[in-house]
């Protein structure tokens, strides 16, 4: 289950785990017992590690793939081959 944060007008912040089929709008603050909105933060993509930044962002765009590049093609064998008949 997900976190989410709310804002209490008389307390603080608070974070409690919801399912994510609940209603996100509201929450009950766990010490007051006051309607709490929530909070939305940006995403910490700056802690993050590099490599991982570098390859979401690789992901996002298509890859050019040049035709020496793709597999080979093999060569279907014909059902109706005959070798005994070559040439009638």
């Amino acid at each position: 289950m997900p976190n989410y944060t709310y804002k209490c007008p008389d307390c603080a912040e608070f974070t409690i785990r919801q399912s994510m089929n609940a209603n996100h709008d509201e929450a009950e603050c766990p010490k007051c017992g006051q309607r709490s909105t929530r909070v939305f933060s940006a995403p910490q993509t700056g802690r993050m590690d590099s490599k991982l930044k570098k390859r979401i962002e690789r992901g996002q765009e298509p890859r050019l793939v040049k035709g020496k590049d793709l597999p080979k093609q093999q060569k279907k064998p014909n059902k109706n081959a005959r070798p005994w008949m070559t040439g009638h």
